[in-house]
């Protein structure tokens, strides 16, 4: 019996350690230094009492791509969820009640009109260049970090987000 108890004492301190390490493994990152890809010069984001990210860059582009990782570590499920719904795509990860939801945001062409109006934009163009910086600091976030807990609970897998994706979240708001 006393055998028994010890047992279920360690098994239950081992699942609940483990527990800890996976929660602590989808917290946002709040201090420290983390290094992010193609950047020209070095960008500095402070959390003020809110939690509010404020970006200081030395130039557009770095301070682009460091809005699109801060977004994605704090947001990244709310942005999954928003992209879904503007291009039509709850149903596959909510199930078959949300087919009319889809149905509706698909016969609205927020979907096809993005995708149209990224195929017509100049790539050379200022907010394109923007953009880009954007979506690389989002993907970066997801090609490094775990993903939040929704998408474990859902079984969400992680896929980068693109232009044609923000601009039929554009288009939904």
């Amino acid at each position: 019996m006393k055998r028994t108890l010890k047992i279920i004492v360690i098994l239950l301190f081992i699942i609940i350690a483990a527990g800890i390490g996976y929660m602590y493994s989808k917290q946002p990152t709040r201090n420290g230094e983390i290094t992010l890809a193609n950047l020209q010069a070095p960008v500095k984001v402070r959390y003020d009492e809110r939690g509010v990210p404020h970006i200081q860059a030395q130039n557009e582009t770095d301070m682009y791509r460091t809005l699109g990782y801060v977004h994605a570590q704090d947001r990244l499920f709310q942005m999954e969820m928003v992209r879904r719904l503007a291009r039509g795509e709850l149903a596959a990860i909510l199930g078959p009640k949300l087919l009319a939801t889809d149905r509706l945001f698909r016969t609205l062409g927020i979907r096809a009109h993005a995708d149209a109006f990224v195929e017509k934009m100049d790539k050379n163009s200022s907010s394109y260049q923007a953009l880009s910086a954007y979506l690389d600091g989002v993907n970066q976030y997801q090609n490094s970090q775990s993903a939040p807990i929704e998408f474990d609970i859902l079984g969400i897998s992680k896929r980068p987000f693109s232009a044609e994706d923000t601009l039929s979240v554009a288009g939904y708001m």
